[in-house]
C-alpha cells in the first residue's frame, strides 16, 4: 500500500525533497557503511528529489583526521547525486570546537558545504538561520551557531558556553518571526531541533513562538528514532505537534542504524493545490514504513489566549 501511495504521490507532486539528519559517526568505516545504505536505496528509487535537506550531525568526535575523512566520504557521495543540498548544523558538528576552546571555531562539514558549488548553509558560522526556497515555498533553516573565535557556542538549543558574550536577544528572534510572518506563501521550517512539544531540546527554538499563521510544518532530527538511551518515552515518536499550535513536527532521524533503529529518512512531496505528503523510508530494508498527509489548513494558534487560560504561563 505504501508503495502504491508513494508512486501516485510522486506522479502528482510539483516539488520533491529528500530530508535526512544524524549520520553522526566517529569512525569513517561506520560512516561509509550507513551512507552507502542510504545512498544506494535513494539511487534505486531513481534519485527522486530536486533538493536535499540535511538537518545536522553529519559527523561526530574531535579527531581531525577522521572528521576530514568523513566529510570527504559524504561530499563524494552527495556530489554524485547532482542535487542541491541545504545544510543546517547539528550539535555534534561542533564537537571539535568543544574540545579545542582555545582555538578558533572549526566545523569541517559546515566549511565543506559552504565551499561546495550549488550547496547551501548559513552564510556565516555566527548566523542562527538562513532562508531557502522550494518552488514558491519559503523554507527557514534554523541553525546551531558559534563565534568565529569560539568564545560562545549554541548547541542543544542552549548557549553552551560564553553566555555573557552571546550577541542575540529575544528581539532578534522576534525580528525573524516578523520576517517569516511577512512571507506571502505557506512556509516550512526545519533544523536540528524541534519546537516545544518535540522529542528533545527546544529552549532557544521556542524564542520564535508563537509561530506565524503561515507556518505549515516543521522537520527536525537530533532524537534518533529507536534510541532508548536518549529518546526514553519518545523513543518511537515520529510525528508530534508544536505545543499550543496546529503545526506538525516530523522527526526524520536518523541516517544510521547503530544508535538509531535503522538508516531512515523522509521524502516530502508538495502538490499544486498546497497539500503535501510525507513518506518515511527504511533504507536498510528498502521499504516505506509510513505515510502522512498533513491538513491543508492549520488551525489558529492558541498561544495568546488558550495557553494562558488552560496552560501554565511561561515565566
Amino acid at each position: 500500500m505504501f508503495d502504491t501511495l508513494y508512486k501516485e504521490s510522486f506522479s502528482r507532486a510539483a516539488h520533491r525533497v529528500w530530508i535526512l539528519s544524524d549520520l553522526q559517526q566517529s569512525l569513517p568505516e561506520n560512516t561509509r557503511r550507513c551512507l552507502s545504505a542510504g545512498i544506494t536505496d535513494f539511487e534505486e528509487l531513481g534519485r527522486p528529489a530536486e533538493q536535499i535537506w540535511y538537518l545536522g550531525d553529519a559527523v561526530e568526535g574531535a579527531d581531525a583526521d577522521r572528521l576530514i575523512a568523513m566529510c570527504r566520504l559524504q561530499e563524494d557521495a552527495f556530489s554524485a547525486l547532482d542535487i542541491p543540498l541545504f545544510y543546517a548544523t547539528g550539535n555534534h558538528d561542533y564537537d571539535y570546537c568543544r574540545s579545542h576552546k582555545d582555538e578558533p571555531a572549526w566545523m569541517p562539514f559546515y566549511r565543506m558545504v559552504k565551499d561546495h558549488p550549488g550547496w547551501h548553509t548559513a552564510g556565516d558560522c555566527e548566523d542562527f538561520y538562513f532562508r531557502g526556497q522550494i518552488g514558491d515555498w519559503p523554507v527557514y533553516f534554523l541553525c546551531n551557531h558559534i563565534a568565529k573565535d569560539n568564545s560562545w557556542s549554541v548547541t542543544h538549543s542552549h548557549v553552551r558556553w560564553g553566555e555573557d558574550k552571546y550577541p542575540y536577544t529575544d528581539g532578534d528572534a522576534q525580528a525573524l518571526r516578523r520576517k517569516m510572518a511577512a512571507e506571502t506563501r505557506p512556509m516550512i521550517t526545519c533544523g536540528h531541533y524541534g519546537f516545544s512539544g518535540c522529542n528533545r531540546d527546544h529552549d532557544l527554538m521556542d524564542k520564535l513562538l508563537p509561530l506565524p499563521p503561515n507556518e505549515r510544518i516543521h522537520f527536525y532530527g537530533h532524537s534518533h528514532i529507536g534510541d532508548w538511551r536518549w529518546g526514553k518515552k519518545d523513543t518511537w515518536r515520529r510525528i508530534c505537534w508544536v505545543d499550543w499550535h496546529d503545526v506538525p513536527q516530523i522527526d526524520v532521524s536518523s541516517f544510521e542504524n547503530i544508535r538509531g533503529e535503522h538508516c531512515r529518512s523522509v521524502l516530502m512531496h508538495i502538490y499544486d493545490d498546497g497539500n503535501m505528503g510525507v513518506f518515511f523510508r527504511d533504507h536498510d530494508r528498502h521499504i516505506f514504513t509510513e505515510a502522512y498527509f498533513p491538513a491543508l489548513d492549520n488551525g489558529p494558534a492558541g498561544w495568546d489566549d488558550k495557553r494562558l487560560e488552560y496552560g501554565v504561563p511561561k515565566t
